[in-house]
């Protein structure tokens, strides 16, 4: 009896559309793809470029070769005081991510409009323990990346099959790309 009430239990959750959390579908389509970023921040290239590793899509160093290009337009990151204690020291920090970013096909033609990927998480400060709140801090920083990297990711599920891909949205003049940098 226990194990036909966990096969329900599995076929419920398989059937409403559960995932577990990074169980992405990047489309075999896709091919090979390049990143285009002027960051200073490599360590959100790398998660990137891993992630896409992980799910088949080979990441080149050309945008010419590439059948599409990710467009880093602009990466922010913001870390504001949340809240005061009673002795008026920082209590709680926010930190917050956001990546603008487009995608394009292998001509240069931007596919999407421009996206704004965002992450805002808190975190409460230890004063008795400063190191553990840095390590806290980093730790959280490291997941913003991760869920920022899942938001790309989902919009790459979405890309129009290669044949499909003439058929680009028309952008706005003024939505200057930025020029790609040698990985």
């Amino acid at each position: 009896m226990r194990n036909i009430l966990l096969a329900t239990m599995i076929t419920l959750l398989c059937g409403c559309g559960w995932q577990l959390r990074d169980a992405q579908v990047v489309p075999q389509s896709i091919g090979s793809l390049y990143i285009a970023t002027q960051l200073a921040d490599r360590d959100f290239v790398s998660e990137l470029t891993r992630a896409l590793d992980v799910y088949g899509v080979e990441v080149i160093s050309s945008a010419a070769a590439a059948d599409y290009s990710v467009v880093i337009v602009d990466f922010r990151q913001n870390r504001f005081i949340g809240t005061l204690n009673a002795s008026a020291r920082v209590a709680e920090y926010q930190l917050n991510e956001d990546v603008d970013f487009l995608i394009a096909n292998a001509s240069g033609t931007p596919l999407t409009n421009l996206f704004t990927a965002s992450v805002e998480r808190n975190y409460e400060i230890e004063e008795r323990d400063l190191l553990s709140s840095e390590n806290e801090e980093r730790l959280i920083k490291r997941e913003m990346r991760q869920e920022i990297v899942r938001q790309i990711l989902n919009r790459l599920k979405v890309l129009p099959a290669q044949s499909d891909a003439a058929e680009a949205i028309q952008l706005d003049d003024s939505a200057e790309m930025p020029k790609p940098v040698e990985q």
